[in-house]
């Protein structure tokens, strides 16, 4: 995985959303989210069935992500 350093202009109540309905910790990651959920086609972010997943290596690890996933037990 390779990052590029990018300027980019994106809206903040959008932004402040994700981060707080999917516990990011960044801008960084809200975007990189959105990325990898356009790119993979899919809802839960996870990476397509003929594609590798990587999950040791990715920082962002979609799967933990989920909304509908308790983080409670009861």
């Amino acid at each position: 995985m390779s990052f590029a350093k990018v300027e980019i202009e994106v809206d903040q109540t959008l932004v402040d959303e994700v981060i707080r309905r999917y516990h990011l910790r960044s801008v960084r990651e809200a975007v990189n989210l959105a990325l990898r959920v356009l790119v993979n086609g899919t809802g839960s972010g996870s990476a397509p069935a003929d594609e590798p997943t990587e999950e040791e290596d990715d920082p962002f690890d979609l799967g933990a992500l989920n909304p509908q996933r308790s983080r409670h037990a009861g």
